[in-house]
């Protein structure tokens, strides 16, 4: 019966070592998800802009716009300071989408996200004559 006495403060020593580990754990886990969502929006964002940009009579301006616009909107938050960029020539397209995921660790900066995606444009051509 007296080691029962001298063991009862031995459990809220360790629930008080344990729950700070635990919860710093549940948090790190919570900043991966956010990332990968951040990351995840981004891209999308730029595949929409790409899809916009390369359509027939599209350009580079537009297609960043709509990058912009997509991740505006989709991220509503787990995504600040959108920033886009486009660039291509005749045949190619490539819009980047970069920002900063939401960081809910309190002694973590926010992350860059950037992610980016391209793709060809449509164009009329003729067959080439091989004679």
């Amino acid at each position: 019966m007296h080691t029962f006495r001298a063991a009862r403060g031995s459990v809220t020593a360790e629930t008080v070592i344990a729950l700070p580990v635990i919860m710093l754990a549940i948090l790190a886990c919570m900043q991966l998800c956010l990332q990968f969502f951040a990351q995840s929006v981004a891209l999308a964002a730029a595949q929409q802009g790409v899809r916009a940009a390369r359509a027939y009579g599209g350009s580079q301006d537009s297609g960043a716009g709509v990058a912009k616009r997509y991740a505006e909107q989709t991220a509503s938050g787990f995504l600040t300071s959108i920033s886009t960029a486009s660039t291509g020539d005749a045949t190619t397209i490539r819009i980047t989408v970069r920002g900063q995921s939401l960081s809910l660790v309190p002694f973590l900066p926010s992350i860059e996200v950037s992610e980016e995606a391209a793709g060809p444009v449509e164009r009329f051509t003729t067959p080439e004559r091989t004679t």
